[in-house]
């Protein structure tokens, strides 16, 4: 059984353009208590961050991803937007990895794909709880 949320009241946007991910993502969030928007792309993301309707407290993307920018470059728009919402990447392309320049400059965990449901849920409620310590 998945634990349940830390902050049900949270609202998590993930990113990613693979359907099938992105649905098992939503999927195990809704399930513990979030709230979660999804977007394929950072421009789609990008829209959904700037739509006032939506208070997103987490934000998850993919580093590669087609369009005109990446997950980095997602994260450096939202930083510049809000840079006290917490921002999570995850990938399965090989040339990241904790220890790579650009995710070492953001200093975020990483979460490597494939992952299962608890990691995601552990990373997850980890970076919500940082950001509630730090308001």
């Amino acid at each position: 059984m998945l634990p349940r949320s830390v902050n049900p009241s949270a609202t998590i946007l993930v990113v990613d353009d693979e359907d099938f991910l992105l649905e098992f993502v939503r999927l195990v969030l809704v399930r513990a208590g979030y709230s979660v928007l999804t977007a394929q792309d950072g421009e789609e993301a990008w829209k959904l961050i700037l739509d006032s309707r939506h208070a997103i407290h987490l934000l998850l993307t993919d580093i590669v991803m087609p369009g005109s920018f990446d997950g980095f470059e997602l994260a450096e728009r939202v930083r510049k937007r809000q840079p006290d919402l917490p921002v999570l990447f995850m990938t399965g392309a090989p040339q990241y990895n904790q220890s790579s320049k650009e995710v070492i400059t953001w200093q975020r965990p990483l979460l490597r794909k494939p992952f299962f449901p608890e990691q995601l849920l552990t990373i997850v409620k980890e970076n919500l709880g940082a950001a509630n310590r730090s308001v």
